[in-house]
């Protein structure tokens, strides 16, 4: 059983994947964190599998946390999961590690299957952003 670290300054994120997570027995909520530096710290200690983690959080954002995360774990892998439709967020957050990137609104639709995605070691991009976009990330990841 896939255990999954959530990583959000929102506790009611956290609660929402939580539930969605609780409903399906195959994923073990291991912890969570309200900011980055503890995701690093939490990532170390309890070596998920999976971190869902905002982008966005006081301190070390996500995209540093990420970064940090599969420096030092690199059998962890990272979902962001923002309320940012943002192509530069998307190509930051995959360099710096990341594995998949969900948009907020979506999640309780795509979360499961992004995290299916993302432990069989593929890569998950939210459907909401454009194909050509996609590709582009990944040829530009592929150099």
């Amino acid at each position: 059983m896939p255990k999954v670290l959530v990583v959000d300054d929102h506790a009611f994120i956290r609660r929402g994947v939580q539930a969605i997570l609780q409903s399906v027995p195959e994923w073990e909520m291991c912890g969570e964190a309200d900011n980055g530096k503890d995701a690093v710290r939490l990532a170390g200690e309890l070596k998920p599998e999976v971190i869902v983690m905002d982008v966005s959080m006081p301190g070390l954002n996500g995209i540093e946390a990420t970064r940090s995360i599969c420096k030092n774990n690199p059998g962890t892998k990272v979902v962001l999961l923002t309320l940012h439709e943002s192509d530069e967020l998307l190509r930051n957050g995959f360099q710096a590690g990341a594995r998949g990137y969900l948009i907020k609104s979506d999640a309780e639709d795509e979360l499961l299957k992004a995290l299916r995605v993302v432990i069989g070691s593929g890569s998950y991009i939210s459907p909401r952003f454009n194909q050509d976009t996609v590709n582009s990330l990944i040829g530009s990841l592929a150099k």
